[in-house]
């Protein structure tokens, strides 16, 4: 075929309906609503499909949208914030330094420790705020960082800008913005996108109150944590600006920008195999930056152990490889126009909007937080997550599947500067604790073929797997055929906990005959009458695809003894 004949080839239109059809045919009977469409954690239906027509219904609300995500945005780009490590304010500024000529943007101190700075040392870092904009996350008592604006020769104060995170009042400069909207808090307890939209515009409402709109406004910023649900994170950021607009719109006047600060959430990181976090990171990024964030922390793969200057660098990269290489910098909203993310963005500015009004009902955001209506309703979601991830609707690569179970257990070694992130909720916290109880409990455990395994090698890779995840590594027997076999075998390896393999009558014919000490599962699963039979002859309970992972490997490993 030539590439003029390519050129005039016309494919014919087809409809939703004929799409379904043909989904409907490949899925082979199975109901179509539930099998391809996904409900979100915030009760929003992602369709299988997202075609014109959708978003032509909502044509009259698109171009005002895109119009509220671009006006929202100071640039196309965002700023590179990477934070430093470090135990002195002098290895501070030398390791800043050195991070901004590798491609940081920001300097950013997040009072790692409470250091002494002599004013050489503030002088050096007035040079570094003059250049670059600040990022400062000031704890506790540390304040002393804040006498820097005294060594800012007074005609550049102009050109000090930034943000500063400080639970206290303080003065700063005119550009440097201080008051900050946190939606972190509400990620790290378990809240959903809507959660974080609905409580941001309620904090907007009680601080706006008595306040100057346009005064307040200008120094006002906001923070988001920015998890793996790819698409989701995009549309919330984009509603975020949508929603401000709106919010502006009540107050008579039109939207300020306010820069919109984002970092990858650690509720999905895990110190199970940490590497697979770089990935979480990069998801995550990638997300923030479609989204239309300002300026984006990267935390290290290794963030809940002890990162290092290598771990930092490669964090630092997964933001410069996405500005240098994917070319999203140039473009003010990359996601505008797609029919998936539009129509995503509507239904959570929709959700949250609807949230909001909620929790003004209630009183407002401090009344729904003093009253613990707010963290009721954030825990009955974390719930369900914490479900999710247990019975591996949802997946952590190498910590609820694909486990290695050789792998040490590390302790977190977060820094006091970082005290927010050591309350977060994380998914994978259940598994880091199965995996430390295993390396302490003696439990000797196998897997009986009743079958050959080239037959039961699929249930057998299952069992493997689903021990894996607490750190448990069964002995593997060979073709036991009988029931006298299995027993001789049990006893003589002085198992305490086995899972049999095979096909329902391979093991019926053996169950009977089962006359051992050991607790015994079957791999797949049984009829509750079948099983109620057999618990006379020892048979405990079934592995199988969907069952809730942490509860049963808590009862497994209780089963054995506290190793000495």
């Amino acid at each position: 075929m030539t590439i003029d004949s390519m050129k005039k080839t016309k494919f014919p239109a087809r409809t939703y309906s004929e799409w379904q059809q043909a989904a409907e045919k490949a899925i082979k009977g199975k109901p179509f609503e539930e099998t391809l469409k996904t409900p979100t954690i915030e009760d929003v239906q992602l369709e299988p499909l997202y075609t014109k027509s959708m978003l032509d219904q909502l044509e009259s609300y698109i171009p005002e949208q895109v119009a509220a995500i671009q006006h929202g945005k100071h640039q196309p780009s965002w700023l590179v914030s990477q934070e430093v490590m470090a135990d002195s304010a002098q290895e501070y500024l030398a390791l800043m330094q050195d991070d901004l000529l590798r491609g940081n943007e920001t300097v950013v101190y997040t009072g790692f420790r409470k250091f002494e700075w002599t004013d050489a040392q503030l002088t050096e870092l007035a040079e570094l705020i003059v250049k670059y904009p600040l990022y400062f996350k000031l704890v506790g008592e540390d304040r002393d960082i804040l006498r820097v604006f005294d060594f800012v020769a007074p005609e550049q104060l102009d050109h000090v800008q930034g943000v500063i995170f400080s639970e206290e009042a303080i003065r700063a400069p005119k550009q440097v913005r201080t008051q900050l909207v946190d939606t972190i808090p509400i990620h790290h307890a378990g809240g959903t996108a809507v959660h974080e939209l609905g409580v941001a515009l309620s904090i907007l409402s009680e601080r706006m109150e008595n306040e100057d709109f346009l005064e307040t406004a200008d120094n006002t910023w906001i923070r988001f944590a920015v998890d793996t649900q790819f698409f989701q994170e995009i549309a919330k950021l984009r509603a975020f600006r949508v929603l401000w607009h709106a919010f502006s719109s009540a107050y008579g006047e039109e939207a300020p920008t306010i820069p919109l600060f984002t970092e990858t959430s650690v509720r999905s990181y895990s110190k199970l195999d940490p590497y697979v976090n770089l990935l979480r990171a990069g998801n995550s990024t990638f997300a923030a930056v479609l989204g239309g964030t300002d300026a984006h922390t990267v935390h290290p793969h290794d963030f809940l152990t002890e990162p290092d200057l290598s771990s930092r660098r490669i964090a630092r990269n997964v933001q410069l490889v996405i500005k240098e290489e994917a070319h999203v910098s140039h473009v003010v909203d990359p996601a505008a126009g797609s029919y998936f993310i539009e129509t995503l963005t509507k239904e959570y500015v929709d959700a949250a909007w609807s949230y909001f009004l909620e929790i003004e009902e209630a009183g407002g955001y401090s009344e729904v937080i003093k009253s613990g209506w707010l963290t009721d309703d954030i825990q009955a979601k974390w719930i369900e997550r914490e479900k999710n991830v247990a019975t591996r609707r949802q997946s952590l690569i190498g910590t609820n599947i694909y486990a290695n179970p050789q792998e040490p257990v590390k302790d977190a070694k977060i820094d006091d500067g970082h005290l927010e992130y050591m309350t977060a909720k994380r998914l994978a916290t259940p598994f880091e604790n199965l995996r430390a109880q295993s390396r302490v409990t003696g439990l000797k455990t196998a897997i009986i073929l009743v079958e050959p395994l080239k037959i039961s090698k699929a249930q057998v890779d299952f069992v493997f797997g689903f021990l894996a995840v607490g750190g448990i590594e069964p002995l593997l027997s060979p073709y036991l055929a009988t029931a006298e076999e299995i027993n001789q075998f049990l006893a003589s390896e002085s198992i305490d906990y086995a899972v049999l393999c095979g096909s329902k009558d391979a093991v019926a014919a053996v169950v009977q005959g089962l006359d051992t000490q050991a607790s015994i599962d079957l791999a797949g699963k049984y009829p509750k009458d079948q099983l109620d039979e057999w618990a006379n002859y020892g048979i405990k309970d079934t592995l199988y695809s969907g069952k809730h992972i942490t509860a049963k490997l808590e009862k497994i490993l209780a089963l054995g003894k506290e190793a000495l």
